[in-house]
């Protein structure tokens, strides 16, 4: 228990620290203070509105997504500007004409129905393109317009703002230079809006002009077609949205770079700088770990909560539980469960292989001679060759592809050897029954050695005496390696069984290269699985849920085999 003495030496201590902390630094760790926090809250404005999707924040990031979407097709950067005023926040547009050389063309908002659409809306050379998110084109109003060329309107076509998105647009392409007029109002009682004539070449804004408020009713808007080709007549908000992107794509390292800023800014205040030294070099890997290890494993966790998928361009939606809902309930529990089985199945004989093979092989070649160096650097070298290569090679020795398709094969060198005695090969790779052996004859070959190796340096470390003391009691051979080699070599089978366990049940890189998952489902081990869920099937977030239970079977698998371990194997030589 502290006693009030200790409390006050301590006390003193701190107070003698701070009183040898140099003005500038004070002054240096405030700055770092403040900074951090602005940087912080900018950070987590962009976490919110980008990766975890705020509601309060949505007509952000819908407008957002929406410019960068343009800026995709556009093939350029993301340009345009914020309106943060609702859906309704564009303008209304009644009719437009444009003029180019010798042709002409218009759309007349009163030629379409009231309602609802998913197609574009076409008139003669210009149209409104639509899409599943965007198509409340066409609305009614309240009374009857007049446009000051004589024309009268009881409905308008809707333009949202949103940047330069195609969808919430007036596209128009020309063959020659001409010009366009558009009858447009603000959809703000008050409030002027802005519209802009964007080039989808480069995403330029070659023009603009202001629709007036609804109450000064139409106006007509004149832009000049500067030279041929594909536009969008959009309107604009006031707030770029360009930085915005660039913040929610940036927002973890900013929250990171502000926390490690108010952290550095509070320990500049109480520390002496010769101890902050020894911080500063510690940072670095503590936030390499942070950004490059545990973060992307938090971000997965957030990612099995949505429907996100490779290709999506736009906004994420968070769907609960329907990901695991899937992948236990539904079609998914099938392929999990298949999957699970030939994972298992693999593991045990990649673990059984490595053990019962390393050590045989260790017995074989636990001699101290030139020759049985040379033979075990031979066995040993296969493990530091890429397993792609080894891969491609063994694929040449099981199987062949003919030129007559993926189901014809001719013999590889394996069953021309076989057929040299009279037995027929298996089609190794392209049969069911024979693919995932196909693929352990790799791993065995890769894996032995590297096992070897361990049990040789192990053996060589137990005491001669034992094996002489057993000898004298008249133990033969196989007495001594049962009731003594094996015994004291437990931590090293404990060792080569977690190791192997774990780097077998993740197999990726031979099943992807000699069968992808095949024939059928014979070698679809749940890497192959997720991977194919992910970028093949685009499922991204499925991805992550199959991932992320993975990730807690091995994690429960592994603590139980050491928990295991410490019971029974013993380390004492």
């Amino acid at each position: 228990m502290k006693t009030a003495a200790d409390r006050a030496w301590k006390a003193e201590v701190r107070l003698k620290e701070k009183q040898l902390i140099s003005k500038p630094q004070r002054i240096t760790g405030t700055v770092l203070i403040v900074l951090g926090v602005l940087v912080l809250l900018v950070g987590l404005f962009g976490w919110l509105a980008g990766d975890m999707q705020l509601a309060a924040l949505n007509e952000l990031t819908d407008q957002v997504y929406a410019a960068r979407e343009a800026a995709q097709s556009a093939g350029t950067g993301v340009t345009g500007a914020f309106d943060l005023n609702g859906d309704d926040s564009g303008v209304h547009l009644y009719y437009a004409e444009y003029a180019a050389g010798e042709s002409a063309g218009y759309i007349n908002a009163g030629e379409f129905e009231v309602g609802q659409s998913k197609k574009s809306l076409k008139g003669e050379g210009l149209q409104v393109p639509g899409s599943k998110d965007y198509n409340t084109l066409v609305v009614a109003g309240d009374k009857a317009v007049t446009l000051d060329n004589g024309m009268e309107f009881t409905q308008s076509i809707k333009l949202n703002g949103a940047g330069t998105s195609k969808y919430r647009s007036l596209k128009v392409t020309v063959k020659d230079p001409g010009t366009m007029t558009v009858y447009a109002v603000s959809s703000l009682a008050d409030t002027q809006r802005r519209m802009v004539l964007v080039n989808t070449k480069n995403g330029a804004e070659v023009a603009e002009a202001m629709a007036p408020v609804g109450s000064a009713g139409p106006a007509a808007l004149t832009f000049a077609i500067p030279e041929a080709g594909t536009f969008y007549l959009t309107t604009k908000g006031d707030v770029p949205i360009a930085p915005v992107s660039a913040i929610m794509n940036i927002a973890i390292i900013l929250l990171l770079a502000g926390i490690v800023m108010v952290f550095n800014g509070m320990m500049m205040l109480v520390q002496r700088w010769e101890r902050m030294k020894d911080l500063f070099f510690v940072e670095p890997v503590v936030i390499f770990f942070l950004l490059f290890v545990y973060y992307p494993l938090i971000d997965l966790v957030r990612i099995s909560f949505t429907d996100m998928g490779i290709l999506t361009t736009g906004k994420q939606e968070f769907i609960g539980w329907g990901n695991y809902n899937w992948l236990f309930n539904q079609s998914g529990a099938n392929y999990f469960w298949e999957s699970l089985k030939v994972t298992g199945i693999y593991t045990f004989w990649e673990v059984m292989i490595t053990v019962v093979g390393g050590m045989l092989l260790a017995l074989l070649f636990n001699r101290m001679t030139r020759t049985f160096n040379a033979f075990r650097a031979i066995v040993f070298m296969p493990k530091y060759i890429a397993v792609s290569t080894s891969a491609v090679v063994f694929m040449w020795i099981l199987y062949a592809p003919m030129a007559g398709g993926a189901g014809a094969q001719n013999d590889g060198i394996l069953n021309f050897a076989l057929s040299r005695f009279g037995i027929v090969g298996p089609r190794w790779l392209i049969d069911e029954k024979t693919a995932l052996a196909g693929i352990l004859i790799l791993t065995a070959w890769r894996v032995v050695g590297y096992a070897m190796m361990i049990y040789l340096s192990a053996m060589q470390g137990i005491p001669r005496d034992y094996y002489e003391a057993a000898s004298i009691d008249g133990a033969d051979g196989v007495h001594q390696f049962r009731f003594i080699t094996v015994p004291l070599l437990a931590p090293t089978t404990l060792f080569l069984f977690v190791t192997t366990f774990i780097a077998s049940m993740k197999v990726f890189q031979s099943v992807d290269v000699m069968t992808g998952g095949g024939p059928g489902k014979a070698t679809n081990v749940m890497v192959q699985w997720i991977y194919n869920l992910t970028f093949k099937d685009f499922r991204t977030a499925r991805g992550a849920a199959v991932s992320l239970v993975f990730f807690v079977l091995l994690l429960v698998c592994t603590a139980a085999t050491m928990k295991y371990s410490n019971k029974s194997v013993n380390y004492d030589s």
